[in-house]
């Protein structure tokens, strides 16, 4: 956009905002999918197993590395077979994909975890935080789920994208989607922009891909949300269906994946800061993930406790060695308005006890690895419990909090 462009934008006090989401087939995501089936192993075998796994995939060679301490004995050939089911999973099982779960090298370089940090950290109840840091946690009233409304919709998108992979697409594992709202007066009126990639089957031409992109794929999400959120989609929104042309090779032949590189797109997209630390292979002692955990926990009660918050923001911050957090804030970052921790004291946001509240003991790091960590809603599987950190009830209203500009007509 240039400057005469962005002038009537600014003097109207309007301004353009913007989220991206990527498929479980996206290289980065899959290494986080491979270093959360490594820890799900062994905390089925052994639930106080401290485990920090980092994974590179890269054309047909599948690196694993990091440090683990755990009672249970875990072979190579078991991690093998576990990663190719996984990477099989995600729907790299063919050599038409060019990334072949069934066939790939997978190589190991792990260790035991530090004794200083080991000895630090503690166990159970007096579990203490394992590093230095500051997680974040975000609720808003504008979407179903809780989640800010770009990174929502970039979600959507893909989910339909990537669900229908091989049933009514087309398509290969690897997808990227961008969405960019139109603010005014801080509100969302519409949506500007939508960018999607999808690495696609040769058979499919990008006239094609682009014509399943509006007689399928946004007709399915404009259905899938409410209709004050469908409105949003106007006749001047812009779509950027696969921008750069024909994509048929993607995935780890064509980009190198890593775990922890998608670490705002496991959070809030844009919408709210993050503290640096990533999710993925790392067992719950490690504050990065339980915290970060625990602050959407906060963020969602005390959006349903102060029914004039229309969003809450929450940082939590923690030292090496320490069990309770050395700061907290709990506040709605668009008045300002400061609100204590509900229904919860500073004694209860140790990490044992955040890993006890929300049940992380458990093997349950997968599905966050492959269907988002925030915004779902929580199940039980296998006698574990998915998604503790969602409260079961939410405040009222979703959806934005003006009425948006008329939706194309015949989009849905």
């Amino acid at each position: 956009m240039n400057t005469q462009q962005q002038r009537p934008l600014q003097q109207q006090g309007e301004y353009l905002w913007s989220s991206e989401y990527v498929s479980a087939g996206h290289p980065d995501k899959l290494a986080d999918q491979l270093s959360d089936a490594v820890l799900d192993h062994y905390l089925a075998l052994d639930p106080d197993a401290r485990v920090a796994c980092e994974t590179m995939v890269k054309g047909d060679t599948v690196y694993v590395a990091g440090e683990i301490t755990s009672t249970a004995h875990v072979t190579e050939d078991e991690l093998r077979a576990l990663l190719r089911s996984t990477i099989c999973g995600v729907g790299y099982s063919s050599n038409s994909v060019h990334f072949n779960g069934n066939s790939c090298s997978i190589l190991f370089n792990i260790s035991q975890q530090a004794p200083e940090i080991n000895n630090a950290v503690g166990q159970g109840a007096l579990v203490t935080a394992g590093d230095q840091g500051i997680m974040f946690g975000y609720a808003t009233r504008d979407t179903p789920t809780r989640m800010p409304l770009a990174i929502y919709l970039a979600k959507l998108f893909i989910e339909e994208a990537f669900g229908g992979m091989g049933v009514r697409y087309a398509l290969q594992p690897d997808m990227k989607s961008q969405v960019s709202l139109l603010y005014s007066g801080g509100v969302a009126t519409s949506v500007q922009a939508v960018v999607l990639s999808m690495c696609h089957h040769p058979s499919l031409t990008l006239h094609g891909v682009r014509e399943m992109f509006f007689d399928a794929i946004l007709p399915h999400v404009l259905a899938s949300v409410p209709h004050n959120i469908a409105q949003m989609f106007t006749a001047k929104t812009v779509y950027h269906i696969n921008p750069a042309g024909t994509w048929n090779v993607g995935g780890p032949v064509s980009d190198c994946g890593l775990t922890g590189r998608k670490i705002v797109v496991d959070q809030y997209g844009a919408d709210c800061p993050i503290g640096g630390g990533a999710f993925s292979g790392k067992d719950p002692s490690k504050v990065d993930r339980s915290a970060a955990y625990m602050a959407r926990w906060l963020a969602l009660r005390a959006l349903s406790q102060q029914p004039s918050a229309e969003s809450i923001q929450v940082q939590l911050a923690y030292a090496i060695g320490q069990a309770e957090p050395v700061s907290y804030r709990v506040y709605d970052p668009t008045t300002g308005i400061e609100y204590g921790l509900p229904d919860v004291s500073a004694s209860q946001l140790t990490p044992g006890a955040i890993i006890d509240t929300l049940h992380l003991r458990a093997p349950i790091y997968g599905a966050t690895a492959r269907r988002g960590h925030f915004g779902i809603a929580p199940y039980e599987e296998r006698g574990y419990r998915h998604y503790s950190w969602k409260p079961n009830r939410y405040g009222p209203r979703t959806g934005p909090r003006i009425a948006p500009a008329p939706l194309v007509p015949g989009a849905v």
